[in-house]
């Protein structure tokens, strides 16, 4: 609910807070006395594009704030959540600033935020009716969730859209696999060659490294064991060896340890060096013995390596990118082998969604039928009741036929929001021919059919503020008494604003709004004020009267409020 709003420097307001409460509120004052600026204002709090031409002359800038209460079940709060946003209390501020420089800005709950999530948050705060871009009832998308409200069929239209869902996913599974398989089919000679490619190499990890080294070896062999031969000579088997030196140097010290015993210290260091010696002359020995000329491996490794290296510029830069691509088009090849099974389960899932979907929106498209009429019979006596009294009204139900590859319910295709689409038709006069109600012209006529509309549809519509804004254009006497009946009835349980200029209409409100212009010191200020009930009796008895009050419209004034809380 709106609990209030609050108009800064916004066209002829320099500052007004308005007031709201549940049920029907109605705003009246003297034509361009600025009613419709109090519109304006709530159009930005939902969203609406900010035009620094609202902003009041002499100002840089304007603001509009509205604080709304949320009940516990209010989708907002999910909205807000989304977002981001906290809500203190179920209470939600909005303000939005305009600014002549362009900067404009968004808070909710003190926090910045973005038109966006103004405007997701406006469809489920306030429904605005009245000759403006806001009336979503006009739109038959919105109509045929209003016909489902009716029908009380939310959850069977929730049912087909996740079976079309369901659907769709596995078509869609389903061709991405035949387009897959047509496409790997083609391929299949070519895998099966690649495969048998790689397995007759079998790359290992590290394998060319090992035989480029050995075939550095094989190539130089003559070469190495040359040098591991002199490397022999040198440590053992030459008579200047170090073997020879090593033993020669230990016999000498024993020598001199006859003379000086301290000649034998150097020993055990000597032979700690020749143990070392033997360890590296066996080593050189065995690598000497190792250096052997072999053509018929190095050619083996020449062709080992090769192999390895074409490999490597057709499937991966090395042995693990080769096994990975060979398990790659190994699975590839597996696919295509389980293609016709694969495809005969996705067909079957495919199917068996296809029948659930058809039997669901079957179901949900006769609800929706009986509905429609109901729906229309109910709306063409409430618009009667409000003076369109040869008003004819019919809700159609269209469908398409379905084409080859399409969902269908029967013969109709079938989408998410089942197998139908709907719209109101409507005539108000004998003769014509039922048209939608976005091409009705009259705006008393569009206005008071959404009241009709709105009074069978209070209870299903979620939205807990309706606005109505030239309801009463084209009617007087006794069709406005019923017509503020009607938005009594609407207001129960709820809260609707009404900006009107009938005065039978506003005796029906629980709360009156007046809003007045005054001209002082060559500027120009509005002002709104919640009318007592003293001055809510000269407001109505100035809309009867006309410029001149009088005591009989007094009394006429009155009487209308009287008879109306009558009535309530």
């Amino acid at each position: 609910m709106l609990r209030e709003i609050s108009i800064k420097n916004l066209a002829v307001i320099e500052e007004v807070t308005v007031p709201l409460a549940p049920g029907l509120n109605v705003l009246t004052g003297e034509t361009g006395a600025g009613k419709s600026i109090l519109v304006d204002a709530i159009l930005l709090i939902l969203g609406a594009r900010a035009q620094p031409d609202l902003i009041r002359s002499g100002e840089d800038s304007a603001t509009v704030q509205a604080v709304f209460e949320l009940d516990e079940e209010s989708p907002a709060l999910a909205i807000l959540a989304g977002a981001g946003h906290s809500s203190a209390e179920g209470a939600l501020i909005v303000k939005r600033e305009i600014s002549r420089a362009g900067r404009h800005r968004v808070f909710v709950n003190d926090a910045p935020a973005t038109v966006g999530l103004l405007e997701r948050l406006g469809e489920h705060l306030v429904e605005l009716h009245g000759q403006h871009e806001h009336q979503r009832l006009l739109d038959p998308a919105r109509q045929l969730d209003l016909l489902d409200r009716f029908a009380e069929c939310g959850e069977a239209r929730a049912r087909v859209a996740r079976l079309v869902a369901s659907w769709q996913e596995g078509r869609d599974r389903r061709d991405r696999l035949e387009a897959e398989m047509r496409d790997r089919a083609r391929q299949e000679d070519l895998y099966r060659f690649q495969l048998s490619e790689i397995d007759a190499v079998r790359p290992k990890a590290g394998e060319e490294d090992e035989l480029r080294a050995e075939r550095t070896r094989l190539q130089h062999a003559e070469r190495i064991a040359t040098g591991f031969a002199e490397v022999m000579a040198l440590l053992h088997e030459d008579d200047r060896s170090a073997a020879t030196g090593l033993g020669r140097a230990e016999a000498t010290l024993r020598g001199l340890a006859r003379i000086d015993p301290d000649a034998l210290a150097p020993i055990e260091t000597l032979e700690s060096a020749k143990v070392h010696l033997e360890e590296a002359v066996a080593r050189v020995r065995a690598l000497r013995d190792r250096a052997v000329a072999d053509p018929e491996r190095l050619e083996e490794i020449e062709g080992r390596l090769d192999a390895l290296g074409r490999l490597k510029r057709k499937y991966g830069e090395d042995a693990a990118a080769i096994n990975a691509y060979r398990q790659e088009i190994a699975l590839a090849l597996e696919r295509i082998e389980r293609h016709d099974a694969l495809a005969a389960e996705l067909a079957e899932e495919v199917q068996q969604a296809a029948v659930a979907a058809s039997e669901e929106a079957a179901a949900l498209s006769d609800a929706r039928s009986k509905a429609a009429e109901r729906l229309a019979r109910l709306v063409q006596k409430e618009v009667r009741d409000l003076g369109m009294e040869q008003c004819r009204v019919r809700v159609a139900l269209r469908r398409e036929a379905a084409s080859a590859g399409q969902l269908a319910a029967g013969q109709w295709r079938l989408g998410p929001r089942g197998a139908e689409t709907a719209e109101m038709l409507l005539s108000a006069n004998p003769g014509e021919d039922l048209r939608p109600l976005a091409k009705v012209v009259s705006g008393g006529e569009l206005s008071r059919t959404m009241l009709a509309v709105k009074t069978i549809l209070a209870a299903a519509d979620e939205v807990p503020t309706l606005v109505f804004d030239e309801v009463d254009a084209g009617i007087g006497g006794r069709v406005a008494d019923v017509v503020g009946q009607k938005l009594r009835e609407t207001a129960a349980g709820r809260q609707v604003l009404c900006v009107t200029h009938l005065a039978p209409i506003a005796a029906h409100a629980g709360r009156h709004l007046a809003v007045e212009k005054r001209v002082a010191r060559g500027s120009t200020r509005t002002s709104v004020t919640l009318l007592d009930d003293a001055a809510r009796i000269e407001e109505i008895a100035r809309m009867l009267g006309g410029e001149r009050t009088t005591e009989a419209s007094r009394r006429h004034a009155r009487e209308l409020i009287r008879t109306a809380r009558a009535g309530a």
